[in-house]
Formats: structure tokens, sequence, C-alpha cells
């Protein structure tokens, strides 16, 4: 009897004292999500904004922050994390539509080239899974070519052999496919190369320095793509290719 008190005992008191950090979590969710309904949007963007500062990462985190921004009007901030949130996942419909209703009042409408065919192709590719996913299957490729091959080495007749290491070539092959989209989504997960502008108007200049040029006056929620950094200076490439110079803490990398 006391022996099975005391396990209990010391579970109820370690919850209480708040060591199990997994305990503390839902309340916090679910304390932004009360806010938000009850239209505290300041309260629910500070639990938001510190349960990514604790580190965590999830499309329905950033989701939901960006949902907190638009609702502040702060059009920068929402893209910004509508498009984090649409990094981890890009099928997303609902992600996907929020993005446009935001971009849609941006004062800059900006009409992106056409991106090159296999920059397509690839970027739709990695986009189907996550890099774990690709990984996994790279694997199974792998090890059904290991097993093609052994079929082959040690298969008794002419035709099972023959058609083992062909299917062991081959998958041996294909495995490099998988294999390289997880390291390219892993790699576009880490660092997409993109930022967001935050400031409510800014020039891009010729140059990186305040005195420069103003090429094109932008406002915030403008996406760009980082070429170049020289000192606190960022080189960017607009949608349209246009290209010039912000300051590094004029923007927030997607």
């Amino acid at each position: 009897m006391i022996r099975s008190f005391l396990p209990l005992l010391l579970l109820s008191f370690l919850s209480m004292a708040g060591l199990f950090g997994k305990e503390a979590l839902p309340a916090t969710w679910e304390q932004a999500a009360e806010a938000y309904q009850n239209k505290q949007y300041t309260e629910a963007f500070d639990l938001y904004q510190g349960l990514i500062k604790e580190g965590q990462v999830s499309p329905a985190l950033y989701y939901n922050m960006g949902n907190v921004c638009y609702r502040q009007n702060k059009l920068g901030l929402a893209i910004l994390y509508y498009e984090k949130a649409l990094k981890l996942a890009p099928r997303d419909q609902e992600i996907k539509g929020n993005l446009e209703l935001a971009k849609n009042q941006q004062a800059d409408q900006i009409d992106p080239l056409p991106p090159f065919f296999l920059d397509r192709w690839r970027h739709g590719l990695q986009s189907l899974f996550s890099a774990n996913t690709w990984s996994i299957l790279g694997m199974l490729c792998l090890w059904i070519g290991v097993g093609g091959l052994v079929l082959w080495i040690l298969g008794k007749e002419r035709k099972q052999r023959k058609w083992g290491f062909i299917a062991g070539i081959s998958l041996l092959i294909i495995s490099l496919i998988p294999f390289y989209l997880s390291n390219s989504r892993a790699q576009f997960e880490l660092n997409s190369g993109t930022a967001i502008l935050l400031e409510k108007e800014y020039g891009l200049r010729s140059a990186p320095e305040e005195g420069s040029k103003i090429l094109v006056p932008l406002h915030e929620g403008v996406k760009l793509v980082i070429i170049d950094q020289i000192g606190d200076w960022l080189k960017v490439k607009l949608e349209d290719g246009e290209q010039g110079w912000l300051p590094e803490k004029s923007l927030a990398m997607i």
C-alpha cells in the first residue's frame, strides 16, 4: 500500500512544481487560442511569441501567429509567418488561402518572373514529402537494390540472377533521387534564402549605404531573395528580377 502510494505522491508533487514541461505546453496553446477567440490579440501574440522563443517549430504555430498578426494589421509579420508555415506544410490549402489574402492587401503588387522549369519541378517534388520521408524512401530503394544484387550473386537460376542484377542496379541509381530531394528539402527548411520586408516603407538602394539612389520604393510584406551581403546590408532580388540593397535590420528571414 505504502509502496504504491509513494510514486503517485511524487508524481503529483513534480507536476505541481512544473517540472514536466510537456504539461505546461497544452495550457499555453490553450491560453493563446482562448485569447485569440476573445479578440485579445496582444495577449495572443505574446503567448505565441513565447512558444516560438522556446524553440518550438510547427506549421500550426506559425499559421496561428500569422492570423494574430493579420488581426493586428501587422501585414509584414502576417505574411512572414504564413510563409514560414507554408515552408513546413507546402500543400496546406488553408495556409495558402490566408497568405494570398494577406498578399492582396500589399501596397506593392509585383508580378513574379516564371521560374526555370527544372527549379519548378525540383521544388514541386521536394514539397511532396518531408525530408525524413524522402530519406526513408531512399533507404528502402537502397536496401531493395542491395537485395537484388544479393540475388544476382547467390541466385541459382540464370533468370533470377538477371532480374536481380537489373533491379539491383536500377534501384541503387533511383535511390539517389530521394536522397537528393531529402537533402534539398532539409536545406530549404533550414534556410530558404528568402526574406520579408517588415518596414512600413523603405527604398531599394543602388548601393549598400543610406545615401545611395533609391531604385524602387517598397512596402511591408514584399518577398525578396537574398543574393549577397556586405556588412549590415543585403543585396536582394525582387520577384520581378529587380535587384538592389536593403539594410539587414529591415528584413526577416523566412
